[in-house]
């Protein structure tokens, strides 16, 4: 008996909290829905986290990639990617042809073509990243990310996010 009633209250949560995220305007979101394969999909909570390595974050698709939005027609008010913090101010990251090395880590490779093959986005160098400045990544191969589209500045992330 304790179990079907733990099983409806975690239905009525998960119910709950898919209709909060379809009801409210994206900017008060306090349960998104990740159905990508970028980072694990499922329900995620805004969360008052501090941007940190390993974080989820949103950020506006047009406002991080926006030459690259347009073309893909993500670009509305709604449109926005979750990714994981790889890497913040002071951290050292280079992209040379198509790895990323950050802090002298294991290599990140980057792909040149999309799953349409059209060309993907491209930025080349090796710095430590500015105060304010974090690099978004996602957790899979073809994930677009800040390996295409550089840094991201902190003001442009508009939430913190946890894994329900």
């Amino acid at each position: 008996m304790r179990c079907r009633i733990l099983a409806f209250a975690a239905a009525s949560v998960a119910t709950l909290c898919a209709l909060t995220a379809l009801t409210l305007p994206a900017t008060k979101d306090i349960v998104l829905y990740n159905h990508s394969d970028s980072i694990p999909r499922g329900f995620y909570l805004r969360s008052n986290a501090p941007i940190a390595i390993d974080a989820f974050v949103t950020v506006r698709a047009g406002d991080v990639a926006p030459a690259a939005a347009r073309q893909r027609r993500f670009d509305g008010a709604d449109d926005r990617f979750i990714k994981r913090v790889a890497a913040l101010e002071g951290d050292h990251i280079c992209l040379t042809g198509d790895v990323l090395i950050i802090n002298g880590g294991p290599p990140i490779r980057r792909r040149s073509h999309d799953n349409q093959n059209a060309p993907l986005p491209r930025w080349t160098g090796c710095r430590a990243l500015a105060q304010g400045e974090v690099l978004l990544l996602g957790d899979s191969p073809d994930s677009f990310d800040g390996r295409y589209w550089g840094p991201t500045q902190r003001h442009s992330i508009e939430g913190v996010w946890r894994q329900l």
